[in-house]
């Protein structure tokens, strides 16, 4: 008894290790280094927009710029901000919520991680 009762708290001890460990390795990016100029693209559009680094209490994010208005025919609904996420980036709301989110996928954000033809967002040089 004495033994698994051991064995049970090492096996408790290293999980609680081990995810301490796995969740501090994704960072938060900061809205500098994400801000500038970005593409969002499908199979039919290319949008170019722009994320500020300028604070939307509102959206509780940031302020994006969609200077041809693109970005209402591909989703279909108004996007009027973003917030960096440890794992993408989420494109807002007026009300602050997620429309779509990007995760990272290398150099690129996929909306559908593994999908060649769901929505793209990479940043432009």
């Amino acid at each position: 008894m004495k033994g698994s009762v051991a064995c049970a708290a090492a096996m408790a001890g290293g999980m609680i290790v081990t995810g301490t460990v796995m969740a501090s390795s994704l960072v938060l990016p900061t809205a500098q280094s994400l801000a500038g100029q970005w593409q969002v693209a499908d199979a039919e559009h290319q949008c170019q927009i722009a994320f500020l680094a300028s604070e939307q209490s509102e959206t509780n994010g940031y302020q994006l710029v969609d200077r041809q208005g693109c970005l209402k025919k591909v989703l279909t609904a108004e996007v009027v901000g973003w917030r960096p996420a440890p794992d993408g980036i989420a494109l807002l709301q007026a009300d602050g919520s997620t429309l779509v989110f990007f995760s990272r996928d290398g150099d690129i954000y996929r909306n559908q991680l593994g999908a060649d033809d769901g929505l793209t967002l990479k940043a432009l040089a």
